[in-house]
């Protein structure tokens, strides 16, 4: 689950000693995307690579809105997932019924078979 900022102060309002809010506000899966892409060009500890590692982007788990998507990092920042609340999971090794599943979510024209990532492919 991504970040979720509610009743949440101002500095200004925090000093003055205000009980004023901002709104409340949440993170989408393209932000939290482009913060990994930003902290892995800068430290390049080579933890994942946006163009290939395979990750998950979902919204709205268990509402009949609710948006699932596969793909690799620059595929996934270019999906509407519309409103809030997001999640976002960088997989790891994947086992054949995972794949399979993940497979159903691929985003159209992905570069992405879930296989790239498990041991027996």
């Amino acid at each position: 689950l991504l970040d979720i900022k509610v009743k949440e102060q101002s500095e200004e309002n925090l000093a003055r000693g205000r009980k004023i809010y901002e709104p409340p506000r949440f993170m989408t899966v393209g932000q939290a995307i482009d913060q990994l892409i930003e902290v892995e060009e800068k430290n390049g500890e080579g933890a994942y690579d946006p163009d290939t590692t395979l990750c998950v982007g979902m919204s709205r788990v268990g509402h009949p809105d609710q948006c699932v998507a596969v793909g690799t990092m620059r595929e996934l920042r270019c999906v509407d997932f519309g409103a809030p609340l997001h999640s976002f999971i960088i997989a790891g090794a994947t086992h054949f019924h995972e794949r399979e599943h993940l497979a159903c979510y691929l985003c159209p024209g992905s570069s992405l078979t879930p296989a790239m990532h498990s041991p027996d492919a």
